[in-house]
């Protein structure tokens, strides 16, 4: 698992994006471990990730969604994130930690993306990665062209699922991400 210094570092900011973190003593009383705290602090998340991913709205702070969007109660252990592009909201989810999307098409149900946010975080530079690799095999417009070797999705499968086995489940955010390469 990534720890926040390391995925600073591997972060390349000028081809990526920059990161924004979110201030520890605004995440104190969130009911986060420290672990969490520390992540989200110290090293962030990316502004605007592949694939398509968006944590700008969330500016650098950490709410339940119930007190962004006009959700039932039942979602009040969901602390928003982000969103996809879709614009279902990727939440924190306080007990579990996990990292969820809801689906928004499906009644929000909660879809699985990762079991912390360290390796939320993980597959998204394993994600960026894998499109460098697709570019310099395919050139620049592999992903706009949904042109990415298969080597380079097997590297993918195998490095999501050393990240995080959990992530690779059957309907799982990144389990579709790849399958959309073969579409």
């Amino acid at each position: 698992m990534i720890l926040p210094k390391a995925f600073n570092k591997s972060w390349n900011v000028e081809k990526d994006g920059p990161l924004i973190k979110f201030e520890y003593d605004a995440l104190q009383n969130t009911g986060f471990s420290d672990e969490v705290k520390q992540f989200l602090s110290l090293a962030g998340l990316p502004e605007t990730p592949a694939p398509y991913l968006d944590f700008t709205s969330s500016q650098g702070v950490l709410k339940p969604i119930t007190s962004i969007f006009s959700m039932p109660e039942e979602f009040q252990n969901c602390w928003f994130l982000g969103s996809t592009a879709s614009g279902d909201p990727i939440c924190l989810i306080r007990e579990t930690e996990n990292v969820v999307f809801l689906d928004k098409s499906n009644d929000d149900k909660r879809v699985f993306i990762n079991s912390s946010i360290n390796q939320f975080a993980e597959c998204l530079l394993v994600y960026s990665i894998m499109l460098d690799k697709a570019v310099q095999i395919n050139g620049e417009d592999a992903f706009i062209d949904n042109d990415i070797p298969e080597p380079v999705i097997t590297w993918l499968k195998e490095r999501l699922n050393n990240i995080d086995p959990k992530c690779m489940g059957n309907e799982c955010f990144w389990t579709t991400e790849v399958g959309s390469f073969y579409g």
